[in-house]
């Protein structure tokens, strides 16, 4: 939990998100299970905190949704996930994304919410941060897979 508090402390008191001295900054798109591992501090491979600071970071209404669906989801979780979420754009469904999930849908075997959130992230040309097997084993070559790169 510190963790994640440090890192809404951070985003929130850090307004520096550019490409400048050199740093390429990426779009990426973020799925629900890596906010979810993220959240939880489970021995996840992404830092979202680092990704938001360094990079330009979105998630889906899907993800949202899913993040807060839940029935016995706790004041205290509904909060945290809240408050994680006001650090990020929160996309809508467009008629572009609409499109893209129909292509998408027709050519891979992804369920309707993962068709939208990567629809989403082609729209926005974006890459997918997910640890999701359905994702990493979906061949349609709009959607890129964000994949973490070697620290020198």
């Amino acid at each position: 939990m510190l963790r994640m508090l440090l890192a809404l402390w951070m985003v929130s008191h850090i307004s520096i998100k550019s490409g400048k001295n050199g740093i390429i900054k990426l779009r990426l798109l973020l799925d629900t299970n890596a906010i979810i591992d993220f959240l939880k501090q489970n021995n996840t491979t992404f830092d979202l905190s680092s990704l938001i600071l360094q990079h330009e970071c979105f998630v889906s209404v899907i993800t949202k949704l899913e993040l807060l669906k839940y029935p016995d989801i706790t004041p205290h979780e509904e909060h945290i996930i809240n408050e994680f979420l006001r650090l990020v754009p929160i996309e809508p469904i467009t008629a572009a994304i609409e499109s893209e999930t129909i292509a998408l849908s027709r050519l891979s075997k992804l369920k309707l919410p993962d068709a939208i959130i990567g629809a989403t992230a082609i729209v926005l040309n974006a890459e997918l941060v997910t640890n999701d097997p359905h994702f990493l084993n979906c061949r349609y070559e709009k959607l890129q897979i964000w994949r973490q790169k070697p620290t020198r």
